[in-house]
């Protein structure tokens, strides 16, 4: 996997370590996140039927057909939206990589084209791991790491930096991993300042008395 980031790499740089996200995970939270948004949307619809129909039954089918009708309506909907949605992260879990160099943290990604994204090891300000609920309920042991620099600084616990390492397994000892790969560069990075030797101290002769002769 590693000359995945063949394409972006400077001279005398090389890859590390290259990772890929839990599939399972990845899908599992888009797809929850597509269908909690329709479920709220549905549910405040639905809301306004059963009122719309208590106020006025002539206007309206009987209630019990407003709410079967409506049921079907949205489960098609959001079975629509889900297929469409598996293919899309089907394409993008092809291409999606996570990696570290000896220069840079990397990111590989895109559906129908391929797009990289790269921080400088010396340019990092601020590392988070998160892990999320739906992370400890699927026990699946995952989670998210996020990058930030001054340029581009981390947005509070939420994921939406350009430098995130999304839905990665073992995600502590990965940052542990990375963390200790960039403070052991940053240290053999820095030039060892040389110390004059110190300078002996000179020893003084002891002072001589003059006698004077008398006549």
């Amino acid at each position: 996997m590693e000359n995945i980031f063949e394409p972006i790499l400077d001279d005398n740089e090389k890859v590390i370590k290259v990772f890929k996200p839990n599939k399972f995970m990845m899908y599992f939270k888009d797809m929850f996140a597509t269908v909690a948004s329709f479920l709220g949307m549905y549910l405040v619809l639905l809301i306004c039927l059963i009122g719309a129909t208590l106020d006025d039954p002539s206007a309206f089918p009987p209630l019990w057909k407003t709410i079967l009708v409506s049921l079907a309506i949205f489960v098609v909907i959001v079975g629509v939206v889900l297929l469409l949605e598996w293919l899309f992260l089907h394409l993008y879990y092809k291409n999606v990589f996570y990696g570290y160099t000896n220069k840079r943290i990397v990111i590989r990604k895109g559906i129908f084209g391929v797009d990289y994204k790269a921080l400088d090891i010396k340019m990092i300000g601020a590392s988070d791991v998160n892990v999320s609920l739906l992370d400890k309920i699927m026990k699946r042991n995952t989670g998210t790491i996020q990058y930030g620099s001054m340029a581009s600084p981390i947005n509070g616990t939420t994921p939406v930096g350009n430098f995130v390492i999304a839905n990665i397994e073992d995600p502590y000892n990965v940052y542990k991993e990375i963390k200790s790969y960039i403070s052991h560069s940053v240290e053999d990075a820095t030039p060892a300042t040389e110390t004059a030797p110190a300078k002996k101290p000179v020893a003084k002769k002891p002072a001589t008395k003059k006698t004077v002769k008398k006549d």
